[in-house]
């Protein structure tokens, strides 16, 4: 096993890690209330009557997009036999002096095995490293198992966002998560 930075991933490389998505009994569920004095929100975890499933493909856009945050530097990998199964796509933000994970996955026979754990601590420890006062990522509300794993290496919802997906939010529809860690 190799932790590395990724110089370019190749389709067999995208092909190697294979669909992401998740599966979640449970969800964060907003509660919202706005007068002209205050103004507040509240997430509640609450469990729900069916599995939450959500599968996911790279789209062509998206590995162009990985393919150029990539040559900034700050993506890691994990190689089994010279073969990728698990990455980290991360982007200075030199406005605000952060740095965005913008993917985290790991190959589906790997889950569960400290991978995930290994690449965000690599990030934790290159952002330290070059300064950055802290790093930030973005999930769904409805990703209870990644909030809670994130929440495990030390980071904190920092920001939520109600349109991020769809004008049209209902209880029904996935909000955006924005978790941080400083440091």
């Amino acid at each position: 096993m190799e932790i590395k930075k990724i110089e370019n991933l190749s389709n067999e490389d995208w092909l190697q890690l294979g669909s992401f998505g998740y599966k979640s009994t449970q969800k964060y569920e907003l509660t919202k209330k706005e007068t002209q004095a205050s103004f507040s929100m509240h997430l509640t975890l609450i469990n729900l009557d069916d599995i939450y499933e959500k599968e996911e493909l790279n789209s062509t856009d998206d590995l162009e997009r990985y393919e150029e945050i990539i040559q900034l530097g700050y993506s890691y990998g994990i190689y089994i036999d010279g073969k990728i199964i698990a990455l980290a796509i991360s982007e200075p933000q030199t406005w605000n002096n952060t740095l965005m994970i913008w993917h985290l996955q790991v190959n589906e026979k790997y889950i569960r095995k400290g991978y995930g754990r290994l690449l965000i601590n690599k990030v934790n420890e290159i952002a330290q490293e070059r300064g950055f006062r802290a790093i930030t990522l973005e999930t769904q509300n409805t990703n209870v198992p990644a909030i809670h794993f994130y929440m495990q290496c030390g980071y904190q919802i920092e920001g939520i966002d109600v349109s991020l997906y769809s004008n049209n939010h209902s209880q029904k529809e996935e909000i955006a998560l924005y978790m941080r860690k400083k440091i």
